[in-house]
């Protein structure tokens, strides 16, 4: 008869090792620690909406968590699993919202209908790229045509990638920087437009400066074939968020113009680097002229009911960031 010894599985009797049982400790004090915090947390508000004076009770209280606290929920908040569940709960509430604000506005959209003829010509091998500013509703504009975006590595980038996953994109991630992962993302970007997802990259993510557009969609075009389709748009009234991009929501009921431009931009396969900075700024000066077309027709569109045909300054100036 076989002993327990000689057996493959470990003996009742024998215990974990070092490594296993901290390892289990460490898991158990930061839960324990943490169910800890949530109830000093909560002692302390104790009476908080019984009196009058709310707001000089919440600093104390804040000011009480020590800073071995703050280190435990920074090592919580960090955690992949926390970062995959508030993705989760994150992504189905901005779902939600962002349906129920897009009912709400009146869309003007200009060229919206070659979509599809574009599409079917060149065999869903197209590119669209866009401002990091006008984002939101591009992505929800075209969110039954199950395309690919290029989303960031960060954590910030976890939470958009649940949200594109509901709303029928593709997520290839990847950031700027040889060191963040950007040559894996654009090439994994590239392989889901080679096969037949249409893309769409915000051209001055992730870190700016705005409205100056990166050649990575150019690279990404050249390696592809796929055309360039420039796409902005503006809405008024909107919120703008004080940030390096301006990001900008529409308001509920207000109203969106969004123009899909109706000039393809075809980058040579094997372009050297400066046809490829060619390709780069004849880009960036195409989608500034079509900004500031959008940015102008809630004042002129009595005179120019489609704003393609509102002229356009040359230079072309910089949009605002915060109007």
């Amino acid at each position: 008869m076989q002993t327990c010894r000689n057996s493959t599985r470990r003996p009742l009797w024998k215990p974990y090792s070092n490594s296993r049982r901290r390892a289990r400790t460490s898991d158990a004090s930061t839960v324990i620690a943490f169910v800890t915090i949530i109830f000093r947390m909560l002692k302390e508000a104790e009476g908080l909406f019984f009196q009058s004076a709310i707001s000089t009770r919440i600093r104390p209280c804040a000011r009480r968590i020590g800073d071995e606290d703050m280190q435990i929920l920074k090592k919580i908040i960090r955690h992949p699993v926390f970062i995959k569940t508030a993705a989760f709960f994150g992504s189905l509430l901005t779902w939600l919202l962002m349906h129920i604000l897009f009912l709400t506005c009146r869309k003007h959209l200009f060229g919206y209908g070659q979509l599809d003829a574009l599409l079917t010509e060149y065999n869903n091998k197209l590119l669209s790229p866009n401002w990091h500013r006008s984002i939101i509703f591009s992505v929800y504009v075209h969110r039954n045509r199950k395309g690919a975006i290029l989303a960031s590595r960060s954590r910030d980038g976890e939470m958009i990638s649940a949200v594109l996953h509901r709303l029928g994109y593709h997520t290839p991630r990847g950031s700027s920087g040889r060191n963040k992962g950007g040559h894996l993302g654009l090439k994994a970007f590239v392989d889901h437009v080679n096969r037949g997802y249409p893309g769409g990259i915000a051209v001055d993510a992730p870190l700016g400066p705005p409205h100056v557009a990166k050649r990575g969609i150019i690279l990404a075009a050249a390696k592809t074939g796929a055309p360039l389709l420039p796409q902005v748009w503006y809405a008024r009234p909107n919120f703008r968020f004080k940030s390096w991009d301006g990001t900008m929501i529409p308001k509920p009921f207000s109203e969106i113009v969004m123009i899909i431009d109706n000039q393809l931009i075809h980058v040579p396969a094997n372009a050297s680097k400066e046809v490829i900075e060619q390709y780069r700024t004849k880009l960036e000066k195409r989608m500034l002229h079509l900004t500031y077309q959008v940015d102008h027709w809630f004042d002129m569109r009595d005179t120019y009911p489609d704003p393609r045909d509102i002229p356009v300054p040359s230079p072309v100036p910089m949009p605002s960031l915060f109007s």
